[in-house]
């Protein structure tokens, strides 16, 4: 059938035709796949390069097979259409159906690894990205309160003054010098509240960003943003989406189980359409409002729908996937900020 289409439809991506088939092997896998369903996931991976929608990609893909030279004519005169609304599980999905959505990154990787899913092995980069040249990965705003517990703190933390005078007495006394004679100043930091992280799984993130998928980039990005998140002790959450929407882990403290979320991450698979509107949906129901970032391209089928959404939340970070002046405008109307996708993207830096 796959050479069939590849001879028919002259000048097809061999990339796209790729994707496409590693796409139908990995959903055969998650349960029984008909000959009509083989279809639907062979035009939603291909519908991109074919440059119209999943429905008049399908038609010409039934053309293809049956070798009817015509239909490539088709693929330069076909319009552009709509996101597609084909449905396929997330891997939030197939979690949720085994354990509470609730449930602690720790206890969901344990499903995931009886599942049996195939796991991308890749390593994100691991660039020191520093805040406001504090030499850290954290952002300061205001003294909280002078803790005598040395946590690991920089030295631009220390409070000398107390220090030295802790010192002082010690000696005057004749004791012996420890840490707790270490003053360092505690911060009151812009993401002490849960950070809600949406990302876009949809078929069309399999397409390269460089030399590389949009999925990899944008996974890449959420394992950075991680880290950065353990560091000042901060709360997470991740919901994946593409036609409908589901937590992978709702807000959990990252510190405790970063080691879980990063393994997590290395089993995100994109397939089926999108919606960006059941994103903001499902992360309004979770009563998010403040902190939040979705990484999309930005598809939807209601636009006044999907806008009146996010109005609803006080500050909408976008990471665009692919330029969008859509996304441009639903992060200014919520105060949040835009940016676009890239290998080096700080997510961090949308809090400051």
């Amino acid at each position: 059938m796959i050479d069939q289409i590849y001879e028919c439809l002259g000048g097809l991506s061999i990339r796209s035709l790729a994707y496409a088939v590693a796409d139908l092997y990995m959903r055969s896998t998650l349960g029984e796949v008909d000959w009509d369903k083989a279809l639907e996931i062979l035009a939603q991976n291909l519908a991109g390069y074919l440059k119209t929608s999943p429905s008049a990609a399908k038609e010409i893909i039934i053309q293809a097979l049956k070798c009817d030279k015509g239909s490539a004519s088709q693929l330069h005169t076909a319009s552009v259409g709509s996101v597609g609304d084909e449905k396929a599980p997330t891997l939030a999905h197939l979690v949720n159906k085994h354990v509470a959505v609730d449930s602690s990154p720790r206890v969901k990787l344990e499903i995931i690894k009886k599942l049996n899913l195939q796991k991308d092995d890749f390593e994100y980069v691991k660039d020191v990205i520093t805040a406001r040249s504090e030499g850290s990965l954290y952002m300061k705003s205001a003294i909280r309160l002078v803790n005598n517990r040395h946590l690991n703190a920089s030295f631009s933390d220390v409070d000398f003054m107390k220090t030295a005078f802790a010192m002082r007495r010690k000696s005057a006394l004749g004791r012996p010098v420890s840490s707790d004679d270490i003053y360092v100043r505690e911060y009151i930091h812009i993401v002490d509240k849960p950070v809600y992280i949406a990302l876009d799984v949809s078929g069309s993130m399999k397409e390269y960003l460089g030399n590389t998928t949009k999925l990899r980039v944008a996974k890449n990005a959420v394992a950075r943003y991680l880290v950065q998140m353990a560091h000042i002790r901060g709360t997470a959450a991740l919901a994946l989406f593409n036609t409908e929407a589901d937590f992978l882990w709702t807000p959990h403290p990252v510190h405790r189980y970063l080691r879980e979320m990063l393994e997590i991450l290395r089993y995100v698979y994109a397939a089926g359409g999108t919606e960006l509107a059941s994103a903001l949906e499902l992360l309004h129901s979770k009563g998010a409002r403040g902190d939040v970032v979705v990484i999309t391209d930005g598809r939807t089928r209601d636009v006044e729908r999907t806008t009146a959404l996010a109005k609803k939340f006080r500050r909408l970070h976008v990471v665009a996937v692919e330029k969008s002046q859509f996304l441009k405008h639903i992060a200014k109307i919520t105060g949040g900020k835009y940016r676009e996708l890239s290998p080096r993207l700080d997510i961090f830096e949308l809090h400051s």
